[in-house]
């Protein structure tokens, strides 16, 4: 009995250093540069797709659609497949390798890596979002159509973006719990310590990605699962510390080559990709503010315009509720525009603003027809004079400050005599 369960613990082991390595790889080797990690990583997706979609459609005979293109989901159709391929492939790695190394001189070798392995990708990928945050690129601050959105209509992604993007202090605090993480993680006499703080971080935004349908779950998860392998080899010295009171002796830590030569080179290695990566997560999260983060460079006429007078072909048109074409609103938000008619429909496009000829050209997403307007804009007034079609077209608008919104307006307040729950 003690064999087989010896066997099916050492099955189980070579499983998860199989299974982890196919999840993980191919890191550190996308960090290359020139380009050359970009090309491995496009190489190493390509080979999955093939594989997943020729088991999956042609060798199980799945009609299904399985969209493996980018679009910032990792929970499609395609991640839950490729989950299921890689972990058939480990358990079949996993059982010959258990015939063939009986006597686990292998195994000790490889398990020792993996350990350092998996400790350094988990260390990077806190370093990863926790420099996105630190720079506070990854949640942006509600934006105007936010504003005039009713509450009932987001999502509840949207809503967990919104609240997170609403505090800078917030957000840049999490990062930095999430910097440490990583950092510790980098050190064996930290590793434990590191792990802690992952694994309470990553929980954390495991159970967000499940309550607010975020669609990271399966990642976040396998880095919750990342956090408890690297600590459960400290399993007992956690329970004696923490729960039974205990003395835990210290961590008796060997380096990993006996030559002192290969010692001082293994620390210069690590020191300089350490250094590399986390040198480029820095400039890129510190340029990427001006790229799309909050100090990026708003679009021309950015704000919120209230229509206060709308005449077609020189007649005013009322402002009906009922009306399919009136404006109700125009939005120029940061990515893109959008028309609230009367009637609560909301028609999204893109504006092209001449700030030298003061013209805009609106085209909407899902409408032929564009929109040439001359425009005028001075204090809080915004006038239109154009055309659309054959119809001529002038829009007088107010322009609503978005600072005037309560929620941008209300601010911090050390003292509050009475709870300002709204």
């Amino acid at each position: 009995m003690k064999r087989i369960f010896d066997n099916f613990t050492f099955w189980g082991t070579l499983f998860l250093i199989t299974y982890f390595f196919l999840y993980i790889f191919p890191f550190p080797l996308e960090w290359l540069p020139f380009k050359v990690g970009e090309s491995i990583s496009s190489y190493v997706d390509k080979f999955w797709q093939w594989l997943v979609l020729l088991l999956v459609k042609d060798g199980f005979g799945y009609h299904g659609d399985i969209a493996t293109r980018v679009n910032g989901s990792g929970d499609t159709s395609y991640h839950f497949f490729k989950l299921l391929v890689q972990g058939a492939i480990s358990a079949i790695v996993a059982t010959i390798w258990l015939i063939l190394d009986r006597a686990k001189n292998f195994f000790g070798k490889i398990k020792k890596f993996t350990a350092v392995y998996i400790r350094y990708y988990l260390a990077f990928k806190m370093l990863t979002y926790g420099l996105a945050k630190v720079f506070p690129n990854q949640f942006w601050e509600p934006g105007l159509t936010d504003m005039l959105r009713p509450f009932g209509e987001i999502s509840p992604m949207g809503l967990l973006w919104k609240f997170m993007g609403y505090s800078v202090p917030y957000i840049i605090f999490t990062g930095v719990m999430e910097v440490m993480a990583g950092v510790l993680l980098f050190f064996r006499k930290t590793t434990r310590l590191g792990a802690i703080l992952a694994f309470g971080i990553m929980l954390n935004v495991f159970v967000l990605n499940m309550s607010y349908d975020v669609p990271v779950k399966l990642f976040s998860f396998h880095l919750v699962l990342l956090s408890i392998i690297i600590l459960s080899k400290d399993i007992t010295g956690l329970l004696n510390f923490f729960v039974l009171n205990k003395p835990v002796p210290a961590d008796k830590i060997e380096p990993y080559f006996k030559n002192k030569r290969y010692v001082k080179l293994g620390f210069l290695v690590k020191g300089f990709i350490i250094l590399f990566i986390t040198s480029v997560m820095v400039v890129n999260n510190y340029s990427n503010q001006w790229k799309y983060g909050r100090k990026a460079k708003m679009p021309s006429l950015y704000g919120i315009y209230e229509v206060e007078t709308f005449i077609v072909n020189n007649d005013t048109i009322e402002p009906l509720l009922t009306d399919e074409n009136r404006w109700r609103r125009f939005i120029v938000d940061r990515y893109s525009s959008n028309i609230t008619k009367m009637n609560g429909d909301i028609l999204y496009a893109e504006s092209v603003v001449d700030t030298i000829n003061t013209t805009i050209q609106i085209k909407p997403f899902k409408e032929s027809s564009t929109f040439n307007f001359q425009y005028e804009l001075r204090d809080s007034v915004l006038v239109f004079n154009g055309t659309k079609g054959k119809d001529s077209i002038r829009i007088d608008f107010k322009i609503k400050d978005k600072n005037e919104f309560y929620l941008m307006k209300r601010g911090f307040h050390w003292i509050n005599e009475f709870p300002n729950n709204r």
